[in-house]
């Protein structure tokens, strides 16, 4: 394939416009890849995208991963297959609804501030593209593949306007083997073209909005007078829907007057869907909001997004409302039928064991004792849980507490009894502990929510999760508290023959036989309170009582004929007795 960016987009001398589609490898597994992209084909599109997420790959400084849910390479080849073209966006930070907008959390220890030319910080993403370009570059149009333009940052102009920072990382790139166009994005606002574009060095600026295409398409053709340059328009994320926070309505976007939008584009440039296929906030991994005005606010665990495809890769209506007003810009062309997978329901299955997460918490996480609270990245550790318990002696009587600079849900407990379970705003408020011994024990269970993925608080304190300042008995802080890190990466180690206590967190274990070649389906939540659930040693994300999301997507792919595990954490003290699986998700207000 050859790839041109003149006045317009050239494949193999032919001018055209990009048709695109956002679907995220590491949010999709990947034995439904094949679904989505086909499906992404059938809709009448001729590019795949995807953002590529540095803590994915580097959880660990110099610790590479590119298995499993994290193998691009396997995606772009399956992309190839279908003859597809794939636009790639490595760049270090995504935003993406994904923590800390893809940045890994161990940079919070070693920078001074990510996205600058602080040294530490530019030698960790020289680190990163010496691993990952390699990767990649085989797959570029240059070298006969189907790769034709990677992202040098993204929506850099939301952030700050430093033109060496931009030049920088284009260097970086380009030193690793990157040689297809590069690209920027950010929002259709003059400002912010002018702070992340990239026009003097030859870089294709492109632009991100949902509707307003003359408008958001102008500011980019000012930009690209004020450099006496004449590109193609594009719309590097038309967003066709939009994301999910825990306990708000699910956002959804009309078809018709979406549909509507995207002709608009299609007059004037080319268009990439954000989202095609969102899929699914997998383990940890979702990120956050955060602003003056609306607090800390979480993402799903879902990343359905109203998308044209729906979680687990069904066309939706929009899909087929974006797929006729495609076909309208290409009549003679013959778009396959799309692929829609069965979902079933496995009904109800029993809990064989349980235990509490104090009696076993030895066993699953690791620990360090400490004269002072340590935040998680501090121990190594990037996601999940971190547990603080007394060590020494308590002073006897009535005494208020305090839990001091924490982030961001705490749960305070007295031996094995909740005192108080505070978030955001609350923590730090003080309370009390009636009847204390010298020989009572103090837990407090800190859960990593998401850290911030845009805006103001990227490069906050509050992106160290646990607890910073300490932990408070009246005047004087508690010494030598022991620190258990329980990043919950799979469920390991957990010792079902301990005893488990009631309304304390906890570990439920189910077994059951799948005689039949397994299905995609849903396991409801709506009885329980918060927590994790673990298939077949996969953590599928968290779930939560408060909505809008009551189900946990189960990819069939995650499942297997016969025997099979799934493994609950639950921090309410809700006792966990059956799980039932349902074919459809239940979501607030669609039930």
């Amino acid at each position: 394939m050859k790839f041109e960016i003149k006045e317009a987009f050239y494949f193999d001398g032919k001018a055209e416009k990009i048709i695109s589609g956002a679907i995220h490898y590491y949010r999709v597994t990947p034995g439904k890849w094949a679904q989505s992209l086909h499906n992404l084909k059938a809709m009448g599109a001729n590019t795949v995208e995807t953002y590529v997420p540095w803590n994915l790959h580097e959880p660990k400084p110099g610790v590479f991963h590119f298995e499993g849910i994290a193998n691009l390479p396997k995606f772009i080849e399956m992309a190839s297959e279908m003859e597809l073209a794939v636009i790639l966006r490595p760049s270090p930070y995504i935003c993406a609804e994904w923590d800390f907008g893809g940045l890994p959390a161990w940079l919070l220890t070693s920078c001074t501030r990510v996205r600058s030319q602080d040294p530490v910080y530019l030698a960790a993403v020289d680190r990163y593209y010496k691993e990952l370009v390699p990767r990649i570059a085989p797959y570029q149009c240059t070298r006969g593949g189907n790769v034709i333009m990677v992202q040098v940052e993204n929506e850099y102009g939301s952030y700050a306007s430093d033109q060496e920072y931009l030049r920088l990382n284009r260097e970086i790139l380009i030193k690793y083997g990157i040689e297809v166009p590069l690209f920027t994005s950010d929002g259709g606002w003059d400002p912010l073209l002018e702070a992340g574009s990239m026009m003097a060095e030859d870089v294709l600026p492109t632009a991100n909005f949902g509707s307003g295409a003359q408008s958001n398409f102008a500011a980019l053709a000012r930009i690209m007078e004020k450099y006496n340059q004449k590109k193609p328009l594009m719309c590097m994320e038309f967003w066709d829907g939009w994301f999910s926070n825990w306990g708000e309505p699910v956002i959804r976007r009309d078809p018709a007057e979406t549909a509507t939008a995207l002709r608009e584009i299609l007059e004037l440039g080319s268009v990439n869907f954000y989202m095609f296929h969102g899929g699914t906030n997998f383990a940890f991994w979702n990120g956050a909001n955060e602003s003056r005005e609306d607090g800390y606010k979480p993402q799903v665990t879902s990343y359905d997004y109203d998308a044209p495809l729906n979680e687990y890769g069904n066309p939706t209506e929009k899909y087929y409302a974006f797929r006729e007003v495609i076909q309208d810009f290409y009549p003679d062309k013959i778009f396959p039928e799309p692929i829609i997978s069965k979902t079933t329901s496995y009904g109800a299955i029993d809990c064989q064991r349980k235990v509490s997460l104090f009696e076993t918490v030895a066993t699953v996480a690791t620990s360090e004792v400490h004269d002072v609270t340590k935040p998680m990245e501090a121990l190594g550790q990037n996601h999940g849980y971190i547990l603080y318990e007394t060590t020494q002696p308590l002073i006897a009587g009535d005494y208020h507490f305090e839990i001091v600079e924490a982030n961001d849900r705490v749960q305070v407990f007295h031996n094995n009894q909740l005192i108080t379970t505070q978030m955001n705003e609350e923590i730090g408020e003080r309370f009390m502990i009636p009847n204390l011994a010298t020989t009572d024990q103090i837990r407090v269970l800190v859960e990593n929510q998401g850290r911030t993925n845009y805006g103001l608080y990227l490069t906050s304190a509050r992106q160290s999760k646990g607890i910073r300042g300490g932990i408070r008995q009246e005047n004087f802080f508690l010494p030598q508290i022991n620190h258990y890190s329980l990043p919950l990466e799979t469920d390991t180690g957990i010792d079902f023959s301990k005893k488990w206590h009631e309304k304390t967190p906890a570990f439920y274990q189910f077994e059951w036989e799948i005689t039949e070649e397994p299905q995609d389906t849903f396991l409801d939540m709506r009885d329980l309170g918060k927590g994790c659930v673990f298939v077949n040693g996969f953590n599928v994300g968290r779930y939560w009582e408060i909505g809008p999301y009551y189900t946990l997507y189960i990819p069939y792919d995650l499942l297997q004929k016969g025997k099979n595990v799934i493994t609950v954490f639950e921090t309410e003290g809700v006792e966990v007795t059956s799980l039932t699986f349902v074919a459809e998700p239940k979501i607030m207000g669609e039930l």
